[in-house]
């Protein structure tokens, strides 16, 4: 076990401070860090996540699909913000590959990566050796990180693209009351929580700019952008209403039947010859 004393933030590598303990799996007691410089709140070393995923996507996790729908209608609008078209796109922690399908329904050619979950709806279309993104999506993934500080310098530098669009929800007071649904001590997998300035100083590190999307949508990126997409971004009604704009741009461009097509011939050349 880790002493307090040596308990750092990831981001501002100042020393944390004990702010609470709380059972987490209904069995261990874990003590909470919070970070006066950059905001950050975390656990400490995580030695109940082996347990904490013998699942990997939680029981109580029932708004899987619906979050997946609405994140692929979303992303249309954002990554038409952005210019990016027709790049390459990675769902980093993608989880059962649904959004990287849903992506390649509409037209984005789009892969997925997760090292914890069995790719279900979108074998096949997963990041070679050498694989460069355009633009990569983490949702619900940076609570689960220990050091975000690592994770998004390994994934920018691992797939040469420092523009990613991720979920988390922020919080505005020092340290959110135990009742905060976030914390989700029953599943055991949170592990870190963010201010909007955290994930500023955050970006800052990185070199890249910060937009805060809304309280759970964030945005870093080394692109610069208008300030027409700037007001998009920023409001989740023009965004559904961007959207539209982007699909109807992308009509006919669906991968669905061509990645059919690209299946077939795999499973062809992995039967036995007769």
């Amino acid at each position: 076990m880790t002493p307090e004393s040596q308990i750092r933030c990831p981001i501002s590598n100042k020393p944390m401070e004990h702010v609470f303990s709380e059972t987490v799996l209904g069995k261990h007691l874990v003590k909470y860090f919070y970070c006066d410089e950059s905001g950050l709140l975390k656990t400490e070393p995580p030695y109940w996540l082996e347990e904490a995923y013998q699942d990997a996507i939680a029981d109580t996790d029932t708004g899987l699909v619906a979050r997946n729908i609405s994140n692929s209608g979303m992303l249309e609008a954002v990554l038409e913000c952005l210019g990016i078209r027709d790049g390459k796109l990675l769902d980093v922690a993608g989880g059962y590959g649904l959004l990287a399908r849903l992506m390649r329904d509409k037209g984005f050619d789009c892969y997925t990566t997760d090292k914890y979950c069995k790719n279900l709806f979108a074998k096949s279309f997963e990041p070679n050796a050498g694989f460069q993104a355009d633009a990569m999506f983490a949702f619900e993934v940076l609570e689960h990180i220990e050091d975000p500080m690592q994770f998004l310098s390994e994934i920018f530098e691992a797939y040469g693209c420092h523009t990613i669009l991720f979920s988390t929800l922020v919080f505005n007071q020092r340290v959110p009351p135990r009742d905060w649904w976030y914390y989700s001590f029953e599943g055991g997998q949170h592990i870190s929580f963010y201010q909007a300035r955290t994930l500023e100083m955050l970006a800052e590190r990185l070199k890249c700019n910060y937009f805060m999307l809304s309280p759970a949508l964030h945005l870093i990126t080394d692109r610069t952008l208008t300030k027409t997409s700037r007001v998009i971004l920023s409001s989740n009604r023009f965004r559904k209403l961007y959207s539209y704009y982007a699909r109807f741009k992308r009509r006919g461009k669906s991968k669905t039947w061509d990645d059919h097509l690209k299946m077939k011939d795999q499973l062809r050349e992995t039967r036995p010859s007769t």
